[in-house]
């Protein structure tokens, strides 16, 4: 039985980011390591948005970079200056370049494009079989996903299902120094659904459109409402549509599995995402690091504090059963606090003080109706 030290169990965001931070720390040296992947990752399938303060491990290929952003609904239009924050752009193919032109110089790397099947605990490690092989590895991390059934899940649960152009217009357009962060202007339908537009110039920018809901939509349905939404709030002239993508992310407060044995779960199937926004660039990045400095021991594997975790499921479940409407939640937060103070909780940043200061900005009568409960469960 061929054996590893460490096996990455998928070569995507949080696999790659884990295998990078433990090279830059170190601690790769003299390890024999398995990542097995079925892909070969390389094109821009997907961008990565997120804030920070100051610089972060991936600066050199964010590209773009914005310090004030937009927020609107039907009857409020906000800009706001981030503060300490700044808004960042990653596009994958540049992620994949970077991480992998590392990796490269790992001598002890063993790369599969194939699917790592029969992964199971054993009383030494982590057994596997790639390729009809059965490998053996000392410690293991699986991204893979972890399939929910939300009809079947206790905890809150809403998809964040989106769908985006790259697009190139024939005249000045965007504001490349200001971000669109969230645009409700678009019927709701008992849903919480919103645009954002992300500019590189005058005239290119990123256009998505995300919705939060379990009921997801047919591709052309999607492309219908990023024409209008374009047509009615930044051209009706003609332009370009350069690239697409899309996804879904899951928002729940669910226990994920993270630790069994020596498998231990990271990225979405880990709980990576924040579950009331679905942002996971920023924290994959933070737990990778707290991995990595710590490896081969193991710190807390919990990806947010619980009080965190008891405010996503109370605002989840006002969404989810339809008790407040998320166009005036998410704009009305923005309103009535610092946009610092708002991104520094939604990263999981704030102190418990900063926390009441803007919890006394919402709706206290269902907010904490809804908190009690989901205390209580």
């Amino acid at each position: 039985m061929k054996q590893y030290d460490l096996a990455i169990i998928g070569g995507g965001l949080a696999g790659l980011s884990l295998l990078y931070h433990l090279h830059e720390a170190g601690k790769l040296t003299n390890q024999r390591v398995l990542l097995v992947d079925p892909e070969r990752k390389g094109g821009n399938d997907r961008t990565w948005s997120f804030w920070e303060m100051g610089q972060g491990p991936f600066d050199d290929i964010v590209r773009q970079r914005w310090n004030r952003v937009t927020l609107h609904n039907t009857d409020t239009d906000l800009s706001c200056d981030l503060g300490a924050y700044t808004y960042k752009l990653i596009r994958s193919a540049d992620f994949y370049a970077k991480t992998q032109a590392a990796l490269s110089k790992v001598p002890g790397l063993d790369r599969r494009y194939a699917r790592a099947t029969d992964i199971r605990n054993t009383s030494e490690g982590v057994q596997l079989t790639v390729e009809g092989e059965t490998v053996y590895a000392r410690q293991a991390f699986s991204s893979l996903p972890h399939p929910l059934d939300h009809r079947e899940v206790k905890a809150p649960y809403l998809d964040q299902h989106f769908r985006g152009w790259y697009v190139e217009t024939e005249e000045d357009t965007f504001d490349p120094v200001v971000a669109s962060l969230m645009d409700f202007r678009t019927p709701q339908h008992g849903e919480t659904r919103f645009f954002y537009v992300l500019p590189f110039s005058r005239r290119r920018a990123v256009v998505e459109i995300a919705i939060f809901s379990n009921q997801h939509l047919q591709t052309e349905t999607y492309d219908r409402l990023l024409k209008e939404y374009i047509a009615r709030h930044w051209t009706e002239g003609r332009y370009r549509i350069e690239h697409t993508e899309a996804g879904n992310i899951p928002m729940t407060t669910y226990s994920f599995p993270r630790r069994e044995g020596k498998l231990i779960h990271i990225g979405l199937g880990g709980g990576d995402a924040r579950p009331s926004t679905g942002y996971t660039f920023y924290n994959v990045q933070r737990k990778m690091m707290q991995i990595a400095e710590a490896y081969p021991r193991l710190p807390d594997l919990s990806p947010w504090p619980e009080r965190h975790i008891l405010y996503d499921a109370t605002l989840l479940r006002l969404l989810q059963n339809e008790v407040l409407p998320g166009d005036r939640v998410f704009v009305n937060l923005f309103r009535d606090n610092p946009a610092d103070r708002v991104l520094a909780f939604l990263n999981g940043e704030t102190n418990l003080i900063q926390e009441l200061r803007l919890m006394s900005t919402v709706p206290i009568a269902p907010f904490a109706s809804t908190f009690a409960r989901e205390l209580i469960r």
